[in-house]
């Protein structure tokens, strides 16, 4: 009995870090920088072109202060779970995004990529100050629930149906690692769709 009950609780943690490893916030952030250039853009290859640019300040270059982070043992680990590591952590995230959004407003990129830069960098404040005020919050949860509001007012509703299946299964992994609570989770997800819908009433005309 004991073995059944130990095999089942392994698999169960090995498909939450292969989960939480796939759905790591690089992911939606590097899609939506993609998505924005392509779209806002009437050559959707010089759009794409914008895209990998501002991904560079967006998700490259956080990626990689992260890593160094933990390389240099400043950071515990690659999700930062410990919540008085974040706020460093933030203030560096917010300083590259800015970078991007001082770089791609000087370039001339697209409006609709530098509106994707702006609710960022309004997005990266909100979670900072909410981790230091309240909780930490998920940002696993917040990066996915955005691109995928983002996708549903900008392509089509019908994407909103993957919150569905997305958004549980990467909430279950998180708390299943020990991670975040279900609370932290739940406020991830609720402030990514947030931030996104009330940024979507200043987003420039995509004609």
């Amino acid at each position: 009995m004991r073995t059944m009950n130990i095999l089942p609780n392994n698999y169960a943690q090995g498909a939450a870090r292969v989960i939480s490893a796939i759905f790591t916030p690089v992911l939606p952030v590097l899609l939506i920088c993609l998505l924005s250039g392509v779209y806002g853009h009437p050559d959707p290859w010089h759009g794409l072109a914008w895209g990998a640019l501002v991904a560079l300040f967006c998700a490259v270059i956080p990626f990689a202060i992260v890593e160094v982070g933990v390389h240099r043992k400043l950071l515990s680990d690659r999700h930062v779970t410990r919540r008085e590591e974040r706020r460093g952590v933030y203030a560096m995230l917010i300083a590259s995004v800015l970078c991007g959004l001082v770089t791609a407003l000087v370039a001339g990129a697209p409006a609709l990529l530098l509106w994707a830069l702006v609710t960022m960098v309004a997005g990266l404040s909100v979670c900072a100050l909410v981790t230091i005020v309240l909780m930490k919050v998920s940002v696993h949860l917040f990066c996915l629930t955005a691109l995928i509001v983002f996708v549903g007012l900008l392509i089509s509703p019908w994407w909103l149906v993957a919150l569905a299946a997305l958004v549980p299964l990467v909430a279950w992994s998180r708390h299943r690692l020990g991670h975040h609570s279900w609370r932290e989770v739940v406020l991830g997800a609720a402030l990514g769709a947030m931030v996104t819908l009330v940024s979507w009433a200043f987003v420039p005309s995509l004609q």
